[in-house]
């Protein structure tokens, strides 16, 4: 690869243009989160849920595609700050249509998404033209992509429920071909640091929504004794999740297991997506204003995710601590299913958190502490 790539700049870090990029994303995720602050009767509808999974993949996808061609073959030109900048305009173009959800608007955003598509699919062709090197895998991708926008396109020709089942699969067989075609020996490694830092600035930012609605919360309520209890206990979980979330980067940052990324990003849309929905759990508790039985699910879903989503570059990366690993997400798990049936919100609330703290403390007394140099590069 030519040393004009971004790739090869010692002690590299996320471009002022990538933290910009993330910014209109997260913007984008935080209206398709406000999905899940709709209640209705004391009660959150599935059409919400659905509307919440429908949308996010897509917009997930969207910046994770983006990221994997910018570890490799970001140039910091004109012509890759100008294709950025497009893609991001028209994510902001978007948003407003997520709020009214993909369900209605459905036609609208297949077009926004496949314009998209098309952008990326360009500068990987265009990076096949200029760089003649990375023709091999350049251009397969940009053809693959292409590809993918055909079949998102094609599911126009149907009504629900077909529509949104084969835009969902063109996802999911571009997730399938990108790892297919990026598996081979002649492509460049990722850039471990790079990406498992911009994955990091991602999720700190969504974690930031979840401080978002703690104060959002706490801004109609009455600050009686309960209130007091789920504000501290919302923020004990939130600081308790961004401490072993990034005490444990140094790891995947010389883990040699994650050589094309894979393992890292995709299970990242898990812990992004119970992310999403603990930023909702925690204003639901505050103010009161959900069905038990809704609430029980939403955590469980939320907090399933958040665990899978955060284990599973570790399980896959250190195979020393998979024992352990499995045990941590059982318990954990464990916790929060028994703690859903405490009679309020609230204890639900704090049952959780002492889940969450179990999971921090197992992390530093049996993971952390093991020996992986086996497992890492120089």
């Amino acid at each position: 690869m030519s040393p004009t790539f971004q790739y090869y700049t010692e002690s590299r870090h996320a471009t002022w243009l990538e933290l910009f990029f993330d910014l209109v994303f997260v913007a984008s995720i935080s209206v398709i989160t406000h999905h899940l602050a709709h209640i209705h009767h004391g009660h959150l509808e599935g059409k919400q849920v659905i509307l919440y999974f429908t949308e996010f993949i897509p917009v997930w996808w969207i910046w994770a595609s983006h990221t994997l061609y910018a570890n490799r073959f970001d140039t910091d030109s004109r012509t890759h700050r100008v294709a950025s900048l497009v893609i991001m305009f028209l994510m902001m173009t978007l948003s407003p249509f997520l709020d009214t959800g993909f369900l209605e608007y459905s036609a609208r955003f297949v077009l926004y998404y496949g314009g998209i598509r098309v952008v990326l699919a360009a500068m990987y062709l265009t990076t096949s033209y200029r760089f003649q090197e990375t023709r091999p895998y350049t251009q397969k991708m940009g053809v693959m992509i292409l590809g993918g926008v055909a079949i998102a396109l094609l599911s126009l020709l149907f009504g629900s429920p077909l529509r949104p089942i084969i835009f969902l699969g063109s996802i999911g067989l571009e997730m399938i071909a990108t790892a297919y075609l990026s598996n081979s020996a002649d492509l460049k490694l990722v850039h471990r640091e790079h990406l498992v830092e911009r994955v990091g600035l991602l999720s700190i930012i969504l974690l930031g929504e979840s401080v978002i609605s703690l104060v959002g919360g706490l801004s109609d309520i009455a600050w009686e004794q309960f209130d007091i209890v789920a504000a501290i206990t919302g923020f004990l979980m939130i600081g308790a999740i961004w401490w072993i979330y990034f005490d444990g980067f140094p790891l995947l940052e010389r883990a040699k297991g994650i050589k094309y990324g894979f393992p890292l990003l995709y299970s990242h849309v898990l812990f992004l997506l119970g992310m999403g929905i603990l930023s909702s759990l925690i204003r639901h508790t505050i103010l009161n204003d959900i069905a038990i039985r809704d609430f029980r699910w939403l955590a469980i879903a939320g907090m399933t995710l958040f665990y899978l989503g955060k284990q599973i570059s570790y399980y896959l990366a250190f195979p020393t601590a998979r024992t352990i690993i499995i045990i941590n997400t059982v318990v954990c798990i464990s916790v929060t299913v028994f703690s859903t049936f405490l009679p309020r919100p609230e204890y639900m609330l704090i049952g959780i958190t002492l889940g969450m703290l179990f999971y921090v403390y197992s992390n530093f007394r049996w993971t952390l502490t093991k020996d992986f140099s086996e497992y890492l590069a120089e």
